[in-house]
Formats: C-alpha cells, sequence, structure tokens
C-alpha cells in the first residue's frame, strides 16, 4: 500500500483480521499504538471510523479531524470526518463534509475511455435528468431544443432497448462527443433554505410510540408525512440533483450522501421524526440515508433485509404517476434474518432468502403507494419494492427516500 511502513502494514493486516474476527476493542488498541509513532492518514482515518463504530464519537471525531488535516484531498478521511459529525447530531458539519467528500470524488473520478458501456437505464436516466434540467432553467429565448440530435436519438434508442429486454436490465455501448455526460452527468446540486417545519404536525406518533416501548412495531404507516412545502423541497432537490451515481442489476439509480445526497431537508425530516417519537426513540440515531429512482418497464429492490433497528420508506412521486393505487409502494414480510446471518446473507436476496421466507411460513403485506406516505418498520424485516406500474416520464419516475436508525453505541 502506498505511503505505509512495513511494520504499519502488518498492523493494518492484523487490524483487519481483528476487525473480521469481531475484535473491535484489540484492533483500536493495535491502530492507537501505530498513530502515537506516526502513521499515515489511511491508519488514522481507520482508526476514527472503528473508533465511531464503538460509539466512542469524540474519540472518532478527533481522529477524522487529524487525518483530514493532514490530506485535504483524502476523501475517505473526510468521510469519516462528515459520519462522526452525524453521530454526535452535528447536522451542519456533516453537510459541509459530505459535500467535500462528493467535490474530492468528482475530482479524482477518471474520465470516461472513448468507448464503455453502462446500464441502459442509467444512461437514459441521465439523459432524462439532463434535459429535466435545461427545461426548468432555459432562457425564455432560448431554443426549443434542449438536446441535439445525437443525445435525442441515444435516448430512444435506450427506451427501446429497454421495451424489448422484457424487464431485465441491459447494458449499452456508447462512444461520440457526449460519452462523459452519458456516463458523468455535469455535477448540479440545489441548494435549500430552512424550512419552519418538514414534519405534518397533524399525525398522531402516539400508535407508534407505543410500538415502539412496547417492542411491537413491526410496519407501521404515517400518511401526509411532510408538509406540502417540505414534500416540494424533496421533490426538486431529488428532480434537479445530479446525484444519482450507483446504477443497480434491478434497473434502478441510487444516490447517496457520498454523491451529494445530503440536504438540508434530509437532515431536518430525521431530526423531527426523532422529535416527534420522543423518549422511546432516544437511544436511536440517524445512520445512513440514501434514495432510488426506478424505471417503469425495470423491477425495483428484491428481498432484502436492512442494517438498522428501524427503517423508514418515503415515497415522493405524485399520485398521479401511479396507474395502480393498489400497489406499487412496499411488501413487509413478518420475519427477519436469523442472528448468524451476515449481511450480505439477508441484505443481497436471492434463493436463500426466498426459502427461509418458506420455510418459516412467513406472512406478507403490501403497502400500496401513495405520494408523502412514510412506512417505518423493523429494520431488519425483509422487505422489497412493490410490482409497479407508474406512468412514463422523468417527473412520473417511482422516487423513494430511506433513512435508517441504529441503536447508539457507547
Amino acid at each position: 500500500m502506498p505511503g505505509l511502513v512495513p511494520d504499519e502494514t502488518a498492523a493494518l493486516g492484523e487490524v483487519e483480521r481483528l476487525v473480521q474476527g469481531g475484535s473491535v476493542e484489540s484492533a483500536v488498541d493495535i491502530l492507537a499504538t501505530v498513530v502515537e509513532q506516526g502513521a499515515s492518514v489511511q491508519a488514522i482515518y481507520l482508526l476514527a471510523s472503528l473508533y465511531l463504530e464503538l460509539g466512542q464519537n469524540d474519540k472518532a471525531h478527533r481522529y477524522a479531524s487529524m487525518a483530514a488535516e493532514k490530506d485535504p484531498s483524502s476523501g475517505p478521511a473526510r468521510d469519516v470526518l462528515a459520519k462522526a459529525n452525524v453521530a454526535s447530531g452535528d447536522f451542519a458539519a456533516a453537510l459541509t463534509d459530505f459535500e467535500a467528500v462528493a467535490r474530492l470524488i468528482r475530482e479524482q473520478r477518471q474520465t470516461p475511455p472513448g468507448e464503455f458501456s453502462i446500464p441502459a437505464h442509467f444512461a437514459l436516466h441521465n439523459i432524462e435528468q439532463l434535459d429535466h434540467i435545461l427545461a426548468q432553467h432555459r432562457d425564455e429565448r432560448a431554443s426549443d431544443r434542449l438536446l441535439d440530435e445525437e443525445l435525442i436519438s441515444v435516448r430512444r434508442g435506450l427506451t427501446h432497448l429497454i421495451d424489448q429486454a422484457g424487464g431485465e436490465a441491459p447494458w449499452a455501448s456508447f462512444h461520440g462527443t457526449h460519452s462523459r455526460v452519458i456516463a458523468d452527468p455535469p455535477y448540479t446540486k440545489v441548494s435549500e433554505d430552512r424550512l419552519p417545519r418538514y414534519l405534518n404536525e397533524s399525525v398522531d406518533y402516539g400508535r407508534i410510540k407505543g410500538a415502539i416501548a412496547g417492542g411491537r412495531l413491526q410496519a407501521e404507516v404515517i400518511d401526509d408525512f411532510l408538509t406540502p412545502q417540505a414534500l416540494n423541497q424533496v421533490q426538486k432537490f431529488c428532480l434537479e440533483s445530479t446525484v444519482w451515481r450507483h446504477p443497480y442489476q434491478f434497473g434502478y439509480v441510487g444516490a447517496f450522501p457520498q454523491d451529494g445526497f445530503v440536504s438540508v431537508s434530509l437532515f431536518a425530516i430525521a431530526e423531527e421524526l426523532s422529535a416527534a417519537l420522543g423518549e422511546v426513540f432516544d437511544d436511536y440515531q440517524l445512520a445512513q440515508w440514501w434514495a432510488f429512482v426506478y424505471d417503469a418497464k425495470l423491477p425495483g429492490t428484491d428481498i432484502h433485509g436492512d442494517d438498522a433497528d428501524f427503517s423508514l420508506n418515503l415515497w415522493i412521486t405524485p399520485d398521479s404517476a401511479n396507474l395502480d393505487p393498489d400497489r406499487g409502494g412496499l411488501v413487509v414480510w413478518d420475519k427477519a434474518a436469523p442472528s448468524d446471518w451476515s449481511y450480505s446473507d439477508y441484505n443481497s436476496g436471492g434463493e436463500r432468502v426466498e426459502q427461509f421466507l418458506r420455510e418459516e411460513n412467513a406472512d406478507s403485506r403490501i403497502i400500496p403507494y401513495r405520494a408523502n406516505r412514510a412506512v417505518l418498520f423493523k429494520g431488519r424485516l425483509f422487505h422489497r419494492t412493490d410490482d409497479f406500474t407508474f406512468a412514463p416520464g422523468f417527473e412520473n419516475r417511482r422516487r423513494s427516500v430511506t433513512f435508517l436508525f441504529r441503536r447508539r453505541k457507547g
């Protein structure tokens, strides 16, 4: 590894072995000694990350800050610092840090080659979003033609390719002047002012708080979750921010904090939900969040469980886009993975999960899609995107935002 002295390399190998075996405290002892003797940035931010895992947020923040100061161009160091700020509840600092991570990733990303292949649904989403952004911000005197003939032709070809794929997610090859735009769109991010209120104050959380306190919560529906102004703000952020960077094999695209999916509204929603749930939620903190956008002709997420104590799934696309009001939301089973399953076992879906659910005689519940509907459920319960039929068009794509909450450590 570049920048590592032999002794440090051996120590990091031992740390990795200990962490994989669950001995995080022993790994911290080794790393702390290495760092005291003068270590690489990698060793310092790894130590910060392990302190974060132990719930020692002050130490995590100290070493993450040290790593970021030692190498301001280190995205991993700034990423750990951002996570430490989230764990400490300093969302303003976390917002700045995650934006820096996204900037560093963009600066260090390699230019796509002259010819390359990427998932067709990813390319189509990027072209549609570019067209949408241009349409929202074009000058009145500008030409009605927003995309040139090449991109218009590419979009038609991608649509046809997906239509003919029979529900599979095909790949497409590209070359030419627009290859960079298709694979790596110019970064834009909607700025936001803090609204007076994000969560709808008329929602009664009494039943949910009682279910959490009694350990009975499975999946609870919260309709009209956000205020109309807050919903509009989140919708605009998702439509016009080019933070969608992770295509998945089942035909959807993800946005994560390290891509720039971080905003005033997202943190405010997490804060206000914790406040609304009160003392029964005091032991839990925001741990992760993301969003998915779906292609109307391709399936959504497969059966999986989340690495969380509680998951909140929020749907933001207008109801007018949903052509089947009885479906399109979430399927939730009443079973979670056995305690000896690893994260990859329960998160990646597949036949093993389906066999487990059959053997356990698990019951499933379909929660229909509604705009501004949130579903709060035990994070490790198996669930998947329900079959959906949405209208064509970029604004009509099914969009969901997920927040994960985990029990505080330390």
